[in-house]
């Protein structure tokens, strides 16, 4: 599987999609820097403390990579059905399911993995830049610090889950614009934040998500062996 894992990964150029995280990871810094002054020249106090600053940016982040996550589905697995490359795959000697399961566990840990870095790097770069531009003059405790790394470790966990519901729509018709639709619709939902409220933050509504992602990942190949990909 492994050995699997990395052809794929080869033959879809993932690096690119490396490189596209770091792009995104720097709009974010920017946006991130951006905010905090928008609002001191507007005279409003909203994004005045840690709390809702590391809050904003694990929802940009989150939402980023779960629309990565659906240009994935749309490049690795419905785009190769459109342009028959699937069907060159199936011809070799392994078993169906292992081919789409090598792609859900790459689009899954790149997501995952995108998420918990991404935090990190906008995080700390924020921390930097606020430590000379003193956007935030409140200290960062230890325990904040630790509390939020489990927030951003559970956050990455179902929105790797919650990454994989286009799948079920782009297989439909096997379009990847319904994919990526599916995915942005997604971060409108769960995405929004108003006043510091997102219903991300309603523990049972993104593990839902999660969870029929995964049944949507193993409804996808549960018969794939005996379907005619024609």
């Amino acid at each position: 599987m492994l050995k699997l894992i990395s052809l794929e990964m080869k033959k879809h150029k993932m690096l690119g999609y490396v490189k596209a995280a770091f792009i995104a990871n720097i709009i974010m810094i920017v946006a991130a820097c951006l905010l905090p002054i928008a609002e001191r020249m507007e005279g409003e106090a909203y994004f005045t403390n840690y709390e809702m600053m590391f809050m904003i940016i694990n929802t940009m982040v989150r939402a980023t990579f779960i629309v990565f996550s659906g240009v994935l589905i749309a490049k690795l697995i419905i785009d190769e059905y459109n342009n028959k490359t699937m069907h060159l795959s199936f011809m070799y000697p392994i078993k169906r399911h292992k081919f789409i399961i090598a792609k859900l566990i790459i689009v899954s840990s790149f997501t995952f993995l995108a998420i918990v870095l991404s935090n990190f790097i906008v995080s700390a770069a924020f921390y930097g830049i606020n430590s000379f531009a003193h956007l935030i003059t409140e200290p960062l405790t230890k325990k904040f610090i630790s509390e939020q790394a489990i927030t951003v470790l559970l956050s990455a966990l179902s929105s790797a889950g919650i990454g994989l519901i286009p799948l079920y729509f782009g297989m439909i018709k096997k379009s990847v614009s319904a994919t990526i639709v599916t995915s942005l619709l997604l971060v409108s939902v769960v995405g929004s934040n108003f006043e510091g409220f997102s219903l991300f933050n309603v523990i049972a509504i993104p593990v839902t998500l999660a969870a029929i992602g995964l049944i949507i990942a193993y409804m996808s190949i549960r018969n794939i062996e005996n379907v005619d990909i024609n």
